[in-house]
């Protein structure tokens, strides 16, 4: 049992030294900072986050460089740091998507911000970015499920919501993409917590 304590914590260490797991947090929380100014409510006019998103992507696409040594090192499976790359560069894109959706009309956008589920949702999504950051830094695993069954059940509201207002007004406007966004946001971080629980009960 305690030979079994002590690889796990060096496999963390020597995962956390190469560099992996710090990126992946860092690309976090940036991306939690730019979700954050995107899509704040105190804003009356869209903040101009295009270098930012294209820095983060580019941080993302740089972490493939540290996913074979990595891999090798800590014998994790090289696919699931492959996938935990491809769903935080889909979740960069998906992000950039939703901003764009989010400001595309004045009309549209007061709606979204009076919203309760929508704003519940947001604040979620941005307690599950850190929440998934925390766990890359300290390698502990648990915070992510309780998490990510939040965040669910508030997607499950929205899913409602949707098929409820399906064939009216709603359905033709901007509002409607940015609600299956957010859902598909919700998705894709539920996949990137599962992948990382995996890599960190290795």
């Amino acid at each position: 049992m305690l030979f079994s304590l002590y690889s796990r914590c060096w496999r963390f260490l020597l995962f956390s030294f190469l560099g992996l797991l710090p990126a992946a947090a860092q690309r976090l929380e940036q991306g939690n900072r730019i979700y954050q100014a995107g899509l704040s409510p105190n804003l009356i006019e869209r903040p101009r986050l295009e270098k930012h998103l294209q820095k983060v992507l580019n941080d993302v696409v740089k972490m493939r460089g540290l996913i074979t040594p990595a891999s090798k090192e800590t014998h994790i499976q090289k696919a699931i740091f492959e996938a935990i790359q491809t769903v935080s560069r889909n979740l960069v894109c998906m992000l950039e998507l939703q901003i764009n959706a989010y400001w595309s009309s004045r009309p549209g956008h007061f709606v979204m911000l009076n919203a309760h589920t929508l704003r519940e949702t947001q604040q979620m999504t941005q307690q599950t970015l850190l929440t998934i950051a925390h766990a890359l830094y300290e390698g502990n695993p648990q915070p992510i499920r309780a998490n990510t069954e939040k965040l669910n059940d508030i997607v499950a509201e929205l899913r409602e919501l949707m098929k409820e207002h399906q064939g009216d007004s709603l359905a033709e406007t901007p509002i409607h993409g940015y609600v299956w966004l957010t859902i598909e946001l919700a998705r894709q971080l539920e996949l990137l917590s599962n992948l990382i629980c995996r890599a960190l009960r290795k």
